[in-house]
């Protein structure tokens, strides 16, 4: 067997090798230039997600394939883009869940004289430069996924609205028929790890799936998304359908029905795709304040900082009372009905959960750290067309009414969701009149299932 190639964290590449990856992508980019159809330029895997010659696959158990795949094929276009000095070119991965090296980002992609830089993203630095310099929490720090996602052993399940919750890889839908991008149920590692990032984290470009591969960030982001995919190999099994065939994505260069890539080539990344990670983690965020500590009645959710209805005034709430429930219950679920998933934007839906009496301060971070219980982000459907499709998306309220029933058993309490349209700069984004986007994002009904 050949030696494999090594993806590395970004961070711990040689200037060398950051020099011959950029090169690599300006290359690229320059054929894309030259001929916007030639298979060997950075379009061409542009369009393979955003556009008519894939469609990407996403809330399915297809999603972390169809990625894997697609980065492995960009990557060898990276290697022979420009030999011998891209021959041992690798994509790198950018641990997210980890304190960036640079205000935001790595370094790398905040370089404004590097191909890797990029307009179109939000850049309000993570770590404040007045008073005691303090960073704010990351979204998913690695504690949290390695207790949230990469716990669960199961790949799949076939129950759409409890797949993020059941699930790591997603719903089991097996093969698509490509005539859209979305399958019917996000694995707990893509909801809502992987949609937040993309939006409320990365923003502008990255906030649409339709136009997201403009930010060269797509890449080393996906990259560690398929790093915490190998890591959960390592302990569980993808008990999928292995024969499933991805859209768009061809094993060699002819394009025939029979080359396309199945689930079962990329199981192996070593063996069948030829590389492996040295994983080196970043610096882990700091805990919470003390302040804030003190204050919430139940874990806090890492992502309270970056949440949509943390930046701006959220377009629906809607609220449930619900009576505290006695110590002794096994679960918690909150179930939205009839959630509106084919909208020309994306939303998010921001859970909280505090007294009945108690404002709702969602401009107030104190509020958030307190009461925010979990997050999920319904993504802009780009292929396939706005069919008015809905679906129920679960919310398992576990985490706050356990530690509530201890103390407050009994105590009429209030779970709010907050909902609100993404602010996306995408400069082929559809535009959606303010009026039109509260009818656009509504939702059906709230319940909440004790058991």
């Amino acid at each position: 067997m050949a030696t494999p190639h090594i993806r590395k964290n970004i961070d711990s590449l040689t200037p060398q090798e950051l020099a011959d990856y950029e090169h690599a992508v300006s290359r690229l980019l320059a054929i894309s230039q030259q001929d916007p159809d030639s298979i060997d330029g950075y379009t061409y895997f542009e369009q393979l997600h955003d556009g008519e010659l894939g469609p990407c696959e996403h809330a399915n158990d297809t999603f972390m394939p169809w990625h894997r795949a697609h980065l492995f094929l960009f990557e060898e276009a990276l290697r022979r883009s420009d030999p011998p000095r891209t021959d041992n070119v690798t994509v790198p991965y950018w641990d997210w869940s980890a304190l960036p090296s640079g205000s935001r980002f790595p370094k790398a992609f905040e370089n404004t004289g590097s191909v890797l830089f990029h307009d179109f993203r939000h850049d309000t630095p993570i770590c404040r430069t007045a008073g005691d310099g303090a960073c704010e929490q990351l979204p998913f720090p690695r504690a949290h996924l390695d207790a949230r996602v990469l716990s669960i052993a199961k790949w799949s399940t076939a129950d759409a609205a409890r797949s993020q919750l059941d699930s790591f890889g997603g719903h089991e839908g097996g093969e698509q028929d490509c005539s859209s991008q979305f399958g019917s149920g996000f694995g707990a590692l893509e909801q809502p790890g992987h949609n937040t990032m993309h939006d409320s984290y990365i923003g502008g470009d990255m906030a649409d799936p339709s136009v997201a591969v403009l930010d060269p960030i797509f890449y080393s982001f996906h990259c560690y998304i398929d790093l915490l995919w190998a890591q959960w190999q390592e302990q569980f099994e993808t008990d999928t359908d292995l024969e499933a065939r991805l859209c768009g994505l061809f094993k060699d260069r002819e394009h025939l029905p029979e080359n396309r890539f199945r689930v079962k080539d990329t199981l192996d990344t070593e063996a069948q795709l030829g590389y492996v990670y040295e994983y080196t983690p970043g610096p882990p965020p700091p805990t919470p304040p003390s302040d804030l500590e003190a204050a919430r009645p139940f874990p806090v959710h890492p992502a309270f900082d970056f949440v949509v209805s943390a930046r701006k005034r959220p377009e629906i709430v809607r609220a449930l009372d619900v009576t505290i429930p006695a110590p002794g219950f096994s679960g918690a679920q909150l179930v939205l009905s009839g959630v509106n998933v084919h909208t020309p934007f994306s939303y998010s839906a921001d859970v909280y959960v505090a007294p009945a009496g108690e404002e709702l301060r969602l401009d107030d971070r104190e509020f958030r750290a307190t009461h925010l219980v979990d997050l999920l982000y319904i993504w802009k459907a780009h292929h396939g067309g706005d069919d008015g499709h809905s679906r129920d998306l679960v919310v398992d309220l576990n985490s706050a009414l356990m530690p509530l029933s201890k103390t407050h058993a009994g105590e009429r309490w209030r779970v709010a969701v907050a909902l609100g349209a993404s602010e996306t700069r995408a400069p082929r984004a559809r535009h959606v009149p303010a009026g039109d986007t509260a009818a656009a994002m509504d939702f059906g009904d709230l319940s909440l299932n004790i058991y």
